[in-house]
């Protein structure tokens, strides 16, 4: 799903996602939990202000930039830290 991305850039060449759409909602990124990269574009783990987690894309060759994954709040797994050990079962 394409959407419009505002962007931070913390040194040049280096941008990281400040604030994206969807439709008429504005999300503010309010972490960057995650970054990885493939030869179109990066990828970006972030918390919303929101408290949802997504997945974004960009920016590609074009510019734009894509919503690659939604996890609502409430899901399970979505928690970015957690206290103590956990054990496979």
């Amino acid at each position: 799903m394409k959407i419009q991305v505002e962007c931070y850039s913390e040194y040049e060449d280096i941008e990281r996602p400040a604030r994206f759409s969807l439709g008429e909602r504005t999300v503010k990124v309010t972490e960057v939990a995650d970054r990885w990269y493939s030869k179109e574009a990066s990828y970006f783990r972030v918390s919303g202000d929101d408290g949802n987690l997504y997945i974004l894309k960009g920016p590609l060759a074009d510019g734009t930039w894509e919503l690659v994954s939604f996890t609502h709040r409430d899901s399970r797994g979505t928690e970015l830290e957690f206290e103590g050990k956990k054990h496979l079962q």
